[in-house]
């Protein structure tokens, strides 16, 4: 991945000259989902904020088939609104002429996947293709005003794979606790590492409970931050010498142990707090049926497990989430350690 320190210039609305065409005819373009296991550091006595880890998955997925038009179309089942005010916000910087678009799957909203990371990338993505604008990955993550706080989906992207970033500087480089949602103008922070994760079935739990997003999550940031001091050294360390070597060292139960530590301290127990009692005990029935280790992802509900046997801890779970005031849905995936991927139609 390139340095994402360096420094690139955005061609605006002047100076395109001359309406650009389609080199394409038809592409397809298939994202991961990011599962984001912590932000390290909200509170700043360092000069950084932010940094944080978490790992591309395969399931679930947007696959986007994308074709030149005259004008700007767009069939989803989800993301029809939102996915136009990103064609609209890129084709008045990059002015072409206008996309179809047509999602035939769909990663859930505000459920912990990094939704939007991935459908801003993958449209303007499609676009860069279709266009042969001949931007990076995050070229266009800055025209898409994504990776202002955590550089997790943007990577995952690109890249696949288990990451950490290195945060912002702080308050030069960003001077707020804020969401990448309300820090677009804030690049991409650099990455420090990316590993290929072991091949372990992972099994993601979506129990249906509330969903932290918007003006919540903002208050949330503005009222809990900065976290304490002591906060990022603890979850350091068990970065730096339980979850990398376990990694690097295909040891499950070690990450699993790890994984469970995360939850019950700093801004992930926020994270779970806020998202009331069903999460947390989603979260222990799975760490007392099977599970080496259980994760919330981002502000969740999604929780990512991993187990010995996961075919099993999966029908405990499906008859656990029958138990539920509102049910909920599991499902067994795999990690991505490739990034998105782009196939020529036709």
């Amino acid at each position: 991945m390139q340095d994402v320190s360096s420094t690139f210039e955005t061609a605006s609305l002047s100076e395109m000259k001359d309406e650009i065409n389609p080199i394409i005819n038809c592409i397809k373009i298939t994202t991961p989902a990011r599962l984001h296991f912590s932000l390290i550091d909200l509170n700043g006595q360092l000069g950084r904020i932010d940094g944080g880890f978490g790992l591309a998955v395969t399931e679930p997925k947007f696959e986007i088939v994308a074709e030149p038009s005259t004008e700007i179309q767009v069939e989803s089942a989800a993301y029809h609104e939102r996915a136009c005010a990103i064609l609209t916000q890129l084709q008045t910087i990059y002015q072409f002429p206008g996309i179809k678009l047509k999602f035939n799957t769909e990663i859930p909203t505000h459920s912990g996947f990094g939704s939007g990371t991935q459908l801003s990338l993958g449209i303007a993505s499609a676009v860069n293709m279709l266009y042969d604008l001949k931007l990076s990955v995050l070229e266009l993550a800055h025209a898409v005003g994504r990776g202002g706080t955590s550089g997790i989906g943007v990577a995952a992207f690109n890249t696949g794979g288990f990451i950490v970033d290195g945060g912002h500087r702080y308050p030069e480089q960003k001077s707020s606790f804020l969401p990448s949602s309300v820090a677009a103008d804030i690049s991409p922070p650099p990455i420090l590492l990316r590993y290929t994760f072991p091949n372990w079935p992972l099994l993601i739990v979506l129990p249906n409970c509330s969903r932290i997003y918007g003006e919540a999550e903002l208050e949330l940031f503005r009222t809990l931050c900065p976290q304490p001091a002591s906060v990022a050294p603890k979850l350091s360390h068990l970065l730096l010498l339980q979850i990398l070597p376990a990694i690097l060292e295909d040891n499950i139960h070690s990450f699993g142990k790890a994984l469970n530590q995360i939850q019950t301290f700093g801004w992930k127990k926020v994270e779970i707090d806020a998202q009331g009692s069903e999460l947390q005990q989603t979260l222990e029935f799975l760490q007392a049926n099977g599970a080496l280790g259980a994760g919330v992802s981002s502000w969740g509900p999604a929780i990512c497990a991993v187990s010995e046997e996961i075919e099993v801890l999966k029908q405990k779970t499906e008859e656990y989430l029958t138990t539920l005031p509102n049910g909920g849905t599991c499902f067994i995936t795999s990690a991505n350690n490739i990034g998105a991927q782009t196939q020529k139609i036709g």
